[in-house]
Parts: structure tokens; C-alpha cells; sequence
């Protein structure tokens, strides 16, 4: 019997989380693009070792953060991680790996600030052509509890093939997207 179309991935089994679609599709795809109204870096570092085996990772992120509050924030961060390292904290594990990612142009982060970006996909490209894309569309943000935690809602939509699935990034994840570009920065 063939698999159905779409089934709900929601974080209620603790067998089977966003977290392990995700780390998943790793495994299979050449690309992701994930569309997300809030992003930590806490969900790359719950991937480590996962998603460094997609060829690029793009993510489009919501904006309500000015960039004078943004810029201040990175600089605090930068001292805590700083402060962390030498403590030895284990949450910094991966974060190298996710700086190197984003400076090599790996992982790709755009802001969207037009509007208010509330949205919530995940669109895998498998590497075989057969396999086609897919995507998990729902409630889930970019961040670790929106991956493992939080009661979710999130509905996996399969058998899109290339044509159809290029359809999916035509929109504020395809090219010419008002969304703007942001790189890793140290002091």
C-alpha cells in the first residue's frame, strides 16, 4: 500500500518530532528552504551533524527586530560566547559550524521586513529527481522548542515533483525576494 500524501507531524510523540522530519530530509536532500517567523540558532545546533550534509540551506526569517536592537544583540552575543568558551558550555557546541556555514554562503539567512512574516514551511529538494520535494507546512518555527517541544501542527504535503515544487519558492523564498541578506559578523 502506498504511503499517503500527507501526514501530521505535531511533537506530541516523542519518537517522532519536526526535529526528526528535519534531520530526515537532511540525510536526502540537496537543498532545504525554510521559511520561519522566528529563528534561533538553537534549532541548527539540535541539527549538528545533520545539516551540514545539505549542499544549501535557506532560511527565511521575520524582521521585527530593528537592526540598531539587532547589531546590539550580536555584540552582547559575541562577549557571552566569548565568556561561555572559556566556562566550557556545552550549548556552544556546533555554533562554529553554523558561523562557518553562513559566512561560506552554505546557509543563506534573508530578513523579510515588508510585512509581518508569520509563516512556517519546510521545502526539502531530494538529490534523486524521483524523490522529487516535499514539504511540512504548519505551526513550527525555526527554533529548537518549535522543533522538539511545543505541541505543533504540522502537516507534510508530498509527491510534489520539481515543476510543482519550484511553484512553492516562488514567493518570498525565490529569487528577487524582498527579504535582505544578512552575513556573520565578529568584532
Amino acid at each position: 500500500m502506498a504511503a499517503p500524501d500527507s501526514f501530521i507531524v505535531d511533537n506530541t510523540n516523542d519518537d517522532w518530532k519536526a526535529l526528526q522530519y528535519v534531520r530526515a530530509w537532511c540525510e536526502l536532500s540537496s537543498s532545504i528552504d525554510i521559511a520561519t517567523g522566528h529563528f534561533e540558532i538553537g534549532a541548527f545546533l539540535a541539527l549538528d551533524g545533520e545539516w551540514q550534509k545539505v549542499d544549501k540551506i535557506r532560511l527565511l526569517i521575520g524582521g521585527e527586530t530593528s537592526r540598531s536592537t539587532a547589531d546590539a544583540v550580536a555584540a552582547a552575543l559575541d562577549t557571552s560566547i566569548k565568556v561561555e568558551r572559556q566556562s566550557g558550555d556545552a550549548f556552544l557546541t556546533g555554533i562554529d559550524a553554523v558561523v562557518d556555514g553562513i559566512r561560506s554562503g552554505k546557509v543563506e539567512i534573508r530578513v523579510y521586513k515588508p510585512r509581518k512574516f508569520h509563516a512556517k514551511a519546510y521545502i526539502t529538494h531530494a538529490r534523486n529527481p524521483v524523490v522529487g520535494a516535499e514539504a511540512l507546512v504548519g505551526s513550527s518555527n525555526f527554533t529548537r522548542p518549535g522543533l522538539t517541544q511545543n505541541v505543533e501542527l504540522n502537516v507534510r504535503h508530498s509527491r510534489y515533483r520539481d515543476r510543482r515544487a519550484a511553484g512553492l519558492v516562488r514567493g518570498p523564498l525565490g529569487a528577487g525576494d524582498p527579504g535582505e541578506s544578512r552575513t556573520a559578523r565578529r568584532p
